[in-house]
């Protein structure tokens, strides 16, 4: 059904490593649902000047479903919504098949007020080591996050900072969720690779002092820089990693 609300039906066979990224991505969670064939007038890819559109349409239905959040947790959370996808297919690609498929092409779905489904024209991919592939998957996520970026400036005001803030956090909290689900990664090495993507994606070291040492697990847990403001939606809270957290608050 899913497919089938967001126009992506599979035209042509997806190559044998796209279709165990869509396979490892469907396990990760069934809204991370991937395919393969030309991208729709619709989609928000880089290859469609016109994706502002319909990421306007993503803003303007989160405000309908929650007005008295305000504009910050608006744009907030559309610029979180347009950037999960491609950071999270690209982890699954490198920790999990050592590949890189043509990130910085990667087309996705709205539906509703939400983003979800992506789909790939093409069977390019590079191979290699996490150190190998992060400095080329780092540039097409600083591509995609300032096209977006650039997209949304069409109709609001957003500030690079901004931009910069959230994806250094979704950056770590991925790494912090390979950790998790990879217990044997050491705190060494998940340390080591955030420096690695954060030279990568041209963000500041000083991000790295948002991991910390969790007292219970002895791992890292993230304490966010950036909030994602669901605090301000009348069912929402602050979230286990917020930097407003009172728990937080007193690690920091």
């Amino acid at each position: 059904m899913l497919s089938q609300l967001h126009n992506i039906v599979t035209r042509r066979r997806a190559p044998s490593l796209h279709q165990k990224i869509f396979a490892y991505s469907k396990q990760v969670t069934p809204y991370l649902s991937g395919s393969y064939g030309s991208l729709s007038s619709k989609s928000i890819a880089i290859t469609n000047v016109q994706s502002h559109i319909e990421i306007k349409r993503v803003y303007d239905g989160i405000a309908q479903s929650h007005p008295e959040a305000g504009k910050a947790y608006w744009l907030t959370r559309t610029l979180d919504l347009v950037c999960w996808q491609p950071i999270y297919v690209t982890f699954i690609s490198i920790y999990g098949l050592r590949s890189l498929p043509d990130i910085k092409n990667i087309g996705q779905f709205r539906y509703k007020e939400f983003v979800t489904g992506y789909r790939f024209f093409n069977g390019d991919h590079q191979h290699g080591t996490p150190e190998e592939l992060i400095p080329h998957a780092g540039k097409a996520i600083l591509d995609l996050t300032e096209f977006y970026r650039s997209q949304i400036s069409e109709w609001t005001r957003i500030r690079p900072g901004f931009t910069n803030h959230l994806l250094a956090d979704l950056l770590l909290a991925s790494l912090i969720k390979l950790q998790q689900h990879e217990p044997s990664l050491t705190n060494d090495y998940i340390t080591s690779q955030a420096k690695l993507w954060l030279d990568a994606c041209q963000l500041p070291d000083s991000h790295l002092d948002s991991l910390k040492i969790d007292s219970g697990s002895g791992m890292l847990k993230l304490i966010r820089i950036s909030c994602c403001l669901v605090y301000k939606c009348d069912s929402g809270k602050y979230c286990d990693d917020c930097p407003r957290h009172p728990d937080n608050r007193k690690t920091a």
